[in-house]
């Protein structure tokens, strides 16, 4: 039976590291995306230590024989290496050169089309649109799923008319033709990315209190010596050979756990063969 609950444990968690490898594979051409590794970690061992008195002598082992419970997926690690910059030259894509978030938020309203929450979302993907926004009472910079771009201070960037001639410097002040004054955009650094948790659409939930600043939980990316790059965008640090490579280790891994499921069901029912005579 251990023998059963073992590689069903293991089966279960190269599933997981095969949903993790499809996810990676799905997002290879998805701005900004990081791909994440899969981790195992060994479950509980079972000791036995009713051995008999003869087995203690001459012994170099601790006492006891340790049986494993078999593994499972601890967590999927977020590997931050840098993607390659796929330069586009349109005056609204910016890229970030280092480990850093853009900020971008988006109002939650009620049935009376009132304000009652904000999202506040980590992304990487630095693919913008200027627009006019209602809500803003003016025009913004948003990402494809609608949230709108921060400064430094947290705040949505929002221009009283339509900007042309748009700058954007590597420390991230942006500057453009028709604003009083520049400003600057936001860009965060978390110290344990593994702990963001994906909401969709290449966007991480920032956990912060509905209209609270990130200054109150995060730092300046700026001070670590991140860019900004004007006219690019950073491609998915997803390598289709790496991927396609654990994709046959997961595939090997798999078939050896389910014969080994096959052979222990066989030794049992040869045992109760010999039983029932």
């Amino acid at each position: 039976m251990q023998s059963l609950n073992i590689s069903t444990s293991a089966m279960r968690g190269i599933q997981q590291a095969l949903d993790n490898t499809a996810n990676n594979l799905s997002n290879i051409d998805t701005i900004g995306y990081k791909r994440r590794v899969a981790s195992f970690s060994e479950l509980l061992t079972d000791s036995m230590n009713e051995q008999p008195a003869a087995d203690n002598q001459n012994r170099n082992t601790p006492v006891g024989i340790r049986v494993g419970s078999g593994a499972h997926l601890a967590m999927t690690k977020l590997d931050l290496g840098q993607g390659s910059l796929k330069q586009t030259d349109v005056p609204t894509d910016v890229s970030i050169e280092g480990d850093g978030y853009f900020l971008v938020t988006r109002k939650i309203k009620d049935a009376n089309n009132i304000t009652v929450d904000e999202e506040s979302r980590f992304t990487r993907n630095g693919s913008f649109k200027l627009s006019f926004d209602q809500d803003e009472n003016g025009y913004v910079l948003h990402t494809g799923s609608g949230h709108i771009l921060t400064d430094d201070s947290g705040t949505n960037i929002v221009f009283p008319e339509p900007v042309k001639n748009i700058s954007i410097s590597p420390d991230g002040t942006f500057h453009a033709d028709g604003m009083p004054a520049s400003v600057k955009i936001g860009v965060w650094n978390v110290e344990n990315p593994d702990q963001l948790k994906q909401v969709g659409e290449n966007l991480f939930d920032a956990e912060l209190a509905f209209r609270a600043g990130p200054q109150s939980k995060y730092t300046s990316a700026y001070d670590n010596g991140v860019t900004l790059r004007q006219g690019a965008l950073e491609s998915s640090n997803v390598s289709m050979t790496e991927e396609m490579s654990q994709l046959v280790n997961i595939q090997r891994a798999y078939q050896l756990n389910s014969r080994a499921i096959g052979i222990s069901d066989q030794m049992m029912g040869i045992a109760n063969q010999l039983r029932s005579r």
